[in-house]
């Protein structure tokens, strides 16, 4: 069954930077063409001078960070919509409005094609199959692959990058009173993203990603929290004058053990 993403939907999916509207700027861009390597090269370039980037793997880090809300936003239509967008290559452009004089780039993500599939009431895992594979083997893999090429950045940090804005969907948006009414289905979804789901759900990899990077949360005196410290280091200090670091960043936890 296809149908259209319904207004009320899209406002929901507009907080997490859902478009419906497209931008005439230098970080506007078709997905697809990204896949060209004169094009990919220029827009790391343009996405490092935005947000003061040393070089290619730092902008290609933050590149990926910022396209972790493309999953998410698929994952909230997922979960909380039982919906799939189409979420294809060919029919997503990123978006900046050039009014944004926000220094760390904030791209959302615009949809050519509003038809949605929904769950089927008869067989909701397989179709789960089919929107994880949709979202992550078909689309994000394959930016994380033109990432790595034409950055040098290891594939681990790109996905983990994308990792915990997953686990931050689910643990903390999703985990509010708000969405009580879908606790069942949240807490079923996020422990088969995090737990269950085969590798090849999310590429031709024998792993599943978001399994890897879920480390047990520990409690950091200096934040007063519990903290996931990351596996890998996103780069996020090489663009501060400051070299403020993340909490979870693991280099920051080695700064604070010594």
């Amino acid at each position: 069954m296809s149908n259209l993403l319904l207004e009320a939907e899209i406002e929901q999916l507009k907080e997490f930077r859902f478009s419906d509207r497209r931008f005439q700027s230098s970080l506007s861009r078709p997905v697809i063409e990204l896949c060209d390597e004169k094009i990919i090269q220029q827009y790391l370039d343009n996405v490092g001078q935005k947000i003061s980037a040393p070089d290619k793997r730092v902008a290609a880090s933050m590149f990926m960070k910022r396209y972790g809300f493309f999953a998410v936003l698929n994952l909230f239509a997922m979960t909380v919509f039982n919906k799939r967008l189409n979420v294809s290559l060919s029919n997503i452009s990123l978006e900046t409005s050039e009014e944004e004089k926000m220094w760390y780039w904030n791209p959302k993500f615009y949809f050519t094609d509003l038809q949605t599939v929904s769950a089927p009431s008869d067989s909701r895992e397989s179709w789960r199959d089919d929107t994880i594979r949709a979202i992550f083997h078909d689309h994000i893999h394959e930016v994380i692959i033109i990432l790595t090429k034409h950055s040098g950045l290891s594939k681990k940090v790109l996905w983990e990058n994308v990792a915990i804005y997953v686990y931050w969907l689910y643990e903390s948006v999703l985990a509010t009173h708000a969405f009580d009414d879908k606790r069942k289905i949240i807490e079923e979804d996020f422990e088969y993203l995090v737990k269950m789901a085969e590798g090849e759900l999310f590429g031709p990899i024998a792993f599943n990603p978001l399994s890897r990077y879920f480390g047990v949360k520990a409690y950091r005196a200096e934040y007063d929290q519990n903290i996931r410290t990351r596996k890998t280091c996103c780069l996020y200090y090489k663009t501060t004058t400051t070299e403020d670091r993340c909490k979870t960043c693991p280099l920051n936890c080695k700064i604070g053990d010594k």
